[in-house]
């Protein structure tokens, strides 16, 4: 349960620092575009890490990656306190965006190569995710909106010694070119719908905190109701990833199909009751895809660290795109629910796109390659 144990660990430190970014960066005087140009700076420090430090997973091996990754993004984590001005913040977001790309890749490739199941394993990951953000809404609510910060340092911390006592009698080095374009084309079908589908739901999450606050907060802190919409993503994604035994070649378009009707349901929601339902089927939604995704390449490439490496890359990069516009279209049309029905037409081009590819030949079917643990 070690390799478990850290993806819990690591996720909740990640996204418990995430929280409340937006608000924390409004509090600084930030606006509707500085908030999307400030996740979008970490999404390109993570991406740029998650590119190469993927590929040199896979290169020199799992351990000195995974352990040093850990070290340097329990320090950034921290260092978020000191922030004082939207310039700081900046600075400090990118430092951890850079850190917390240096380890996934090794993480993911290092179960796999260990024989955990790899849907449960990717749950442990959603359920720190929202340990992260619940503990992190209440903290919030009971001490300071910096409070979360020291928090994730300290789960980031304790994901340290986690890593030291693990095997690595498994690792694979290998040689891989510096821009390894046949991987990339071999993966395509996975990497261009999850791009598309993935911009459309950041330029969402870039203003979510300030849209479940217009909902109202029923009386209680805005901090603590974050929290807990996060929360039930999350430990939805918990339940149902495990599940998630189909090839992956149906997971993923099921998941951007869910995401359509969920990114059209959210502005009809009118209180955060009836948010509450969407939560689940956005976990769901998220569950497949990413599940789908993971199973599909680490079947189908003996270069995991680099392919999973390139995936996370994909997600940040959409990340960047998503926060980009979605700030734009709230500052442009002053309304919170524009970037909903953005979303749900890129997860419509996504699903086309998928489907092309598939008809191209681009898409091969899992059973055509080698099983992966379940």
């Amino acid at each position: 349960m070690k390799a478990e144990s850290l993806n819990f660990l690591s996720n909740a430190a990640l996204f418990s620092s995430l929280l409340l970014i937006p608000l924390f960066a409004e509090e600084l005087g930030a606006s509707a575009g500085e908030i999307g140009i400030l996740v979008a700076s970490y999404s390109a420090a993570n991406l740029l890490a998650s590119y190469i430090f993927g590929r040199l997973s896979d290169i020199h091996g799992r351990r000195i990656f995974l352990i040093s990754g850990l070290v340097l993004s329990a320090i950034t984590c921290a260092a978020q306190c000191l922030a004082h001005d939207t310039v700081t913040l900046l600075v400090t977001r990118v430092l951890l965006g850079f850190c917390a790309g240096i380890y996934p890749a090794a993480l993911l490739a290092y179960a796999y190569e260990n024989k955990k199941r790899m849907s449960r394993f990717l749950a442990w990951g959603s359920g720190g995710w929202g340990a992260g953000t619940v503990v992190a809404g209440i903290v919030a609510t009971v001490f300071s909106i910096r409070a979360p910060f020291l928090f994730s340092a300290l789960l980031m911390a304790l994901a340290i010694p986690v890593a030291l006592r693990m095997p690595f009698r498994n690792d694979v080095k290998m040689a891989i070119p510096l821009f390894p374009v046949k991987i990339i084309k071999k993966n395509i079908s996975v990497y261009l719908p999850v791009l598309v589908r993935h911009t459309g739901a950041c330029a969402i999450w870039v203003m979510y905190p300030m849209f479940i606050r217009g909902l109202g907060g029923v009386g209680i802190n805005i901090f603590f109701w974050v929290g807990i919409m996060y929360g039930i993503n999350s430990f939805t994604q918990f339940l149902v990833m495990p599940r998630l035994k189909k090839r992956s070649g149906i997971l993923l378009p099921a998941g951007i199909i869910a995401s359509i009707a969920t990114f059209l349901l959210f502005p009809l929601c009118k209180d955060i009751w009836q948010l509450m339902p969407t939560q689940v089927l956005l976990a769901v939604s998220w569950a497949l895809i990413y599940v789908g995704s993971v199973k599909f390449m680490m079947a189908r490439n003996e270069e995991r660290a680099t392919v999973t490496g390139f995936l996370n890359s994909v997600l940040q990069l959409s990340a960047i795109l998503g926060a980009l516009v979605g700030g734009f279209i709230v500052q442009m049309t002053n309304d919170m629910l524009a970037p909903m029905y953005f979303a749900a037409g890129m997860s419509g081009v996504a699903l086309v796109l998928y489907y092309a590819l598939r008809a191209s030949g681009k898409h091969k079917r899992l059973n055509t390659v080698q099983a992966i643990p379940e």
